[in-house]
């Protein structure tokens, strides 16, 4: 079998790229879960870094791989792979960083102390003889002293020069800070499922499915273009909740309140249309014919209309009651502006004549729910629905004879 790897392989950069986009999409997770007096960076203290709200910091580190292993699983993350050493080599020159203020012990001690650091990758850790020592020499002494000589074992048997310097770097420190900063490390496997992650983080918002992808889209294209204009200008790439909470809220909000589908319903028809109390107060005032059942079917059917995808809407969980309750209080105004108007000079109680004026008008009036334009014949349907259950009529002392 020919070895040899590809020109095109050797200089391919989709490896680095997924590389950078796992560390982008892990940062737009997090931010998802920010809290109040939280702040998020980006590629500032480390790959990703959390400030949290008493004093704290995550310091995270990712490292992805696709390399797979001939079963098809992601590959080891071994004792001597680079993402394992040089990450806590890191982590320790930031500890001992004397150019930040960390020059002393007691500044260091409390540095470690007020630090989380986090090696998130895709790669296997259960068999690494590295982690699991470490894991072990966490809060036992024993076991810390077994960690020490395995670290001792590991640089005489390593050959790279790198490995060495590594493991050198992690003997050298002070064995009281030493315990403490492997008590402060967590090493998270992460599997390959950070964009149904963050999917799902939408989701949690109360975003239905069909809309998650949008969302994501608006907060990708939010983040990117603040992130080149950021770092174009010298800006640290830092996130706080404060700056992105409205950010959030505007592009949740605008798929949380987006376009409700108007629905078409087989209309149950009532079987005595006249008895309606809407069509009784019509026949009243001469709007239409007691005979007229085809006229009386088609309002009715308008009514009818509007309830049912109200009702539709609701349950489905698509509106609240309060918006419902909202939209019926808006037409009701509409109406009594209306109503006061044509009846401001009405003298007799039975004053068709501004009666009529009153419902032409109203007739003539389209409505709008949230971001739907209701048509004539919902907004009609709206007005016959507040008419029918008595909170609209178009006489003067229209209560007098049907409100209840």
């Amino acid at each position: 079998m020919n070895t040899e790897r590809k020109r095109y392989d050797l200089t391919s950069a989709d490896t680095k790229i997924i590389g950078t986009d796992y560390q982008f999409f892990y940062f737009i997770n997090e931010l998802l879960k920010l809290k109040k007096g939280q702040q998020l960076g980006y590629e500032v203290k480390d790959d990703v870094h959390i400030d949290l709200s008493c004093g704290k910091t995550t310091l995270i580190q990712l490292k992805h791989t696709t390399q797979k292993q001939a079963n098809g699983e992601t590959i080891n993350l071994t004792e001597l792979d680079d993402d394992l050493l040089h990450t806590i080599n890191n982590w320790i020159l930031a500890i001992c960083d004397e150019n930040d203020g960390r020059k002393s012990y007691d500044s260091q001690k409390n540095y470690v102390k007020n630090t989380t650091f986090v090696l998130a990758t895709n790669k296997l850790i259960d068999k690494n003889p590295f982690i699991i020592s470490m894991k072990k020499a966490n809060g036992n002494n024993r076991n810390f002293k077994e960690f020490i000589v395995y670290l001792e074992n590991l640089l005489k048997n390593c050959k790279g020069e790198s490995s060495k310097e590594c493991i050198s770097n992690i003997l050298s420190m002070n064995r009281v800070l030493l315990k403490e900063f492997i008590s402060s490390i967590k090493i998270e496997v992460q599997a390959d499922t950070i964009v149904n992650d963050i999917r799902e983080s939408i989701s949690n918002k109360y975003i239905r499915d069909e809309k998650i992808n949008d969302v994501f889209s608006d907060i990708f294209f939010e983040l990117k273009v603040s992130f080149f204009d950021k770092v174009n200008s010298g800006q640290k790439f830092i996130v706080t909740y404060e700056e992105w909470q409205p950010k959030a809220i505007a592009i949740f909000e605008k798929y949380q309140t987006t376009n409700l589908p108007i629905r078409e319903f087989q209309k149950p028809l009532p079987s005595k249309l006249q008895e309606q109390p809407f069509i009784q107060e019509l026949i009243e005032i001469g709007d239409i014919d007691e005979e007229n059942i085809e006229e009386m079917a088609e309002y009715t059917g308008f009514m009818l209309e509007v309830e049912m995808n109200f009702k539709e809407w609701y349950d489905n969980g698509e509106i609240t009651l309060q918006q419902k309750e909202k939209f019926h209080e808006i037409a009701t105004t509409y109406w009594k502006n209306s109503h006061k108007k044509w009846h401001r000079k009405t003298i007799s109680s039975n004053d068709i004549d501004h009666a009529i004026q009153c419902i032409n008008e109203i007739r003539d009036k389209e409505l709008k729910f949230d971001k739907i334009d209701f048509n004539i014949q919902l907004s009609n349907g709206e007005f016959y629905h507040l008419s029918n259950n008595r909170k609209i009529g178009w006489l003067k002392h229209w209560e007098e004879r049907y409100k209840r």
